[in-house]
Order: structure tokens, then sequence, then C-alpha cells
């Protein structure tokens, strides 16, 4: 039987959370999920989890960075979808059988298919849920918004089609989303599907606080060449700046109360008429 998803992790000394990892991707009915480990040979005890799990599909070798690697891990896929998953997060109880269910039950029409995330300490304590917006590609376009990478389902054909850039490894995500996006069909399901790990791995300080780092920075200025509205950009006249800060403004509104609405629906708060996206 050919899996339906193939689970995609990029991994480097990450060893001490795979188990969860993988763990988490299990479904219900076997044989319609497989994980794909693109590991950049760990000295770690990556290997010694690996050998207790030998149903993940792994590929051991050199890589230039996360991006090659999952690359890799997505040209080695068999499934119609791809979930991409850092190895050192995890999904949520249930999520792997409730995207079955979507996909099985429905002629689905979108490309990527995301939720909300939970982000969580070392110890996978929970320390707060984000929750995501219902995305549009101009919000990324002004540099306010990409929807999430880590826990989200793809369509193979179109990560295959149009592989990330390996010379970004913070925000390649965001780059793929402004090459890619105007194409998609995109849809967010009302309920948390995925852990995201914050530590001293993830550019904690970053993430905790929006300050950027050098990296980062340089990548963000790397886009801000070929599409001028992301960031702030010399060429850029004073009526055009002006513009697109009060776009950037009243973006960052309409994400506060899309996710003010997405948490009530999911608290029960407010009784939704139809079914939530």
């Amino acid at each position: 039987m050919s899996p339906l998803i193939s689970v995609v992790s990029a991994s480097w000394n990450q060893g001490r959370h795979l188990a969860e990892c993988h763990r988490s991707v299990l479904p219900t009915e076997g044989g319609l999920v497989e994980h794909i480990v693109v590991d950049n040979c760990s000295d770690d005890e990556t290997s010694e989890v690996l050998n207790q799990f030998p149903e993940i599909v792994r590929l051991i070798e050199k890589d230039r960075g996360q991006s090659e690697a999952l690359n890799k891990g997505f040209a080695m896929a068999r499934g119609e979808w791809i979930l991409w998953l850092n190895v050192d997060d995890f999904l949520l109880p249930g999520v792997i059988d409730k995207m079955l269910k979507i996909l099985q039950s429905e002629d689905p029409d979108f490309d990527l298919l995301y939720g909300h995330t939970v982000f969580v300490d070392a110890a996978s304590r929970t320390i707060r849920t984000i929750y995501q917006p219902i995305w549009y590609y101009w919000m990324t376009a002004i540099g306010c918004y990409a929807a999430p990478s880590t826990g989200s389902l793809y369509r193979r054909r179109v990560l295959i089609e149009n592989p990330l850039d390996e010379n970004f490894h913070m925000i390649m995500d965001t780059e793929w989303m402004l090459r890619v996006g105007r194409q998609l069909g995109i849809r967010r399901v009302n309920y948390r599907t995925v852990s995201f790990r914050i530590d001293d791995n993830k550019t904690a300080d970053h993430i905790q606080s929006g300050e950027l780092t050098p990296r980062h920075r340089s990548e963000r200025e790397a886009l801000a060449k070929d599409y001028l509205n992301y960031d702030e950009n010399e060429e850029s006249s004073l009526i055009g700046c002006l513009l697109i800060k009060l776009a950037r403004k009243c973006t960052r509104l309409w994400i506060l109360g899309d996710k003010f609405i997405s948490k009530m629906f999911l608290l029960k708060i407010i009784s939704p008429t139809q079914k939530s996206e």
C-alpha cells in the first residue's frame, strides 16, 4: 500500500526529540503514513533512536542546511501529500487521523492545509497557543505574515515543482510563499495541529521578542530586493513607504481580529452558525 501522507523531517543533533516527533505522526490505520528523516550526520543519540524505529525511512549524509535536507526528503516522498514537520516538533493527538480523514472523504481543493500552533518548551510543556489567521498572499507580500510551515500539509507536486531555495536557511518558507503563494489554494483548519518547540536551537530570542538575528536580517534584505514591499527599501518613494506602513498596520489589525475570532470559536465562546474554516 502506498502512503497517502509522507512526513518529512530534517534532522541534526535533535535525537532527544525524535521519538516524540515520530510517535505523533503514527495514524490509527497503519500503512497510510511514512516518516522520512533526512539527517545531517548527527553525533548525538539520533542513530540510536532511529534504530528503535526501523519503519522510519532515513537518509544520513552531509547537507548544506535544512533547506537542502528538506528538498532531499520531498524528492524521496512516495505520498501524494507531504507533511513538513521539524524533528524537534510534534503533532497534537489525533491530528494525523484528522488530516487523513479530510484527504479520504473529499476531493481536496487545496494545496496547503494548516492549523493553529502550540508553543512548548524543551520538556514539551505548553507555553501558549498561537492562533493562525486565514492566509492571503498580500499578507506575506508586505512582510506581515506567512502561513506556518512545520505541521502543515502540502500537495507533493507543488513542493517538487517548486523546491526550497537552498540559499535561505531561516526564512526559506517565507521565500517559498512569496515565490509560489499566488498559485496555491490554501485552507486553514480551526484547531490546534502542531507543537512548536521553543529552545536555544530555534532562535528562541527572536521568536519570543521579535528581534532579528543578523542572519535573519540579511535574508529579509535579500527578499526585499526581489519583492519591493516585503521590507524597508531605499528605492521606494516617501509616499510609497507611508502607504506600505499604513497597509502593514491595517493588516496587523486584521490578523489580530482573525486570531481573536478563531480563539472564540475554538473555545466555544461563540457558537458558529456554519462549519469553521
